[in-house]
């Protein structure tokens, strides 16, 4: 019997470093396809291929093109599983979706009881105008307790640099992540953090990890002394410099003694002016809309806006 064009393999496939080509060109469909363009880099992709903490896999149709993706990592030792799912916009069984899920989560479970945790917390984010996603993850029987904005603030030419005012007992300076650095900003975010939703403690090791996996280049860490004590950071990645010609604040922390102090202002407007003189034409960020320390006001002060919402969803499962 002749396999019809569009069945799928029943035996979802563990994707590598060599898929990235296959992978990253699927993925900038299903970005577009929601947000008019690609909105992850290959650099991006090729670290996740390359993490053995993310298994990575890919369903193919009866021609061998990718239909459907997704992704399970577990969160360093706690119960929380982040997943990702995607299916082609133009694959005709948009319901593949949900077995997407179902898989996924199987695969968060396992890893979850191989770990000794008690519950498994899933979470993904999904594009407020993402609908197909949005059914998946209704149905699948996640809720959504928060959102994140995406902000944005456009940086002008550099013959007009980012005004950067002083604040009185702040110091801000770029870090070549010695041990000394990595190290204080690991405490910071600890500390920080914590009350924050989704937050999970990680130790130097994951921290690290976190910082490095992309290679050199790629993240940088800003730290404030305040008093001359570091109080403050923040990390800056090229996650939207190929799509976006933007840098990326991925976080940005102050211990909450010195929140008041302008720490956090010094290091945005820091990273701005170095971002402006490197050439972008832009820095985004995401920030929780429900975050404890009013972060949305402190970016709306020193000039960024909202432009897109991604939803936070999760579903929690007991383990017996």
């Amino acid at each position: 019997m002749t396999p019809q064009p569009h069945a799928v393999e029943p035996v979802p496939v563990r994707l590598g470093p060599d898929d990235l080509g296959d992978l990253f060109d699927f993925l900038v469909v299903c970005d577009t396809a929601v947000v008019g363009q690609a909105d992850i880099s290959e650099e991006e992709v090729a670290a996740d291929l390359r993490n053995p903490a993310v298994e990575s896999y890919g369903w193919r149709d009866a021609s061998g093109r990718l239909v459907a993706h997704g992704y399970v990592e577990r969160v360093a030792d706690s119960e929380k599983v982040v997943v990702d799912v995607y299916v082609r916009p133009d694959h005709p069984d948009q319901d593949l979706g949900l077995e997407v899920f179902r898989f996924l989560e199987e695969r968060g479970r396992v890893a979850a009881v191989a770990g000794g945790a008690g519950s498994v917390l899933y979470d993904m984010g999904a594009w407020r105008q993402d609908r197909q996603t949005r059914e998946w993850l209704r149905r699948s029987g996640y809720e959504s307790p928060t959102s994140y904005v995406r902000m944005r603030i456009d940086l002008g030419p550099t013959d007009r640099p980012v005004e950067q005012p002083g604040s009185p007992g702040v110091r801000v300076r770029r870090t070549d992540m010695d041990e000394d650095d990595l190290r204080a900003a690991h405490r910071v975010d600890s500390e920080a953090f914590v009350d924050h939703f989704g937050y999970v403690p990680v130790d130097l090791e994951h921290y690290r990890h976190r910082l490095t996996e992309h290679g050199p280049g790629f993240t940088q860490l800003w730290l404030a002394e305040v008093d001359g004590e570091v109080a403050g950071l923040l990390i800056g990645t090229k996650r939207f410099e190929q799509e976006h010609d933007a840098g990326y604040v991925d976080s940005l922390a102050t211990l909450p003694a010195v929140r008041g102090r302008g720490a956090g202002k010094a290091l945005l407007r820091a990273y701005f002016a170095s971002e402006q003189q490197a050439g972008r034409s832009a820095v985004l960020l995401h920030v929780d809309v429900a975050n404890v320390t009013g972060a949305l006001a402190i970016y709306e002060s020193v000039g960024m806006r909202p432009i897109e919402t991604i939803d936070a969803w999760v579903k929690r499962v007991e383990l017996p």
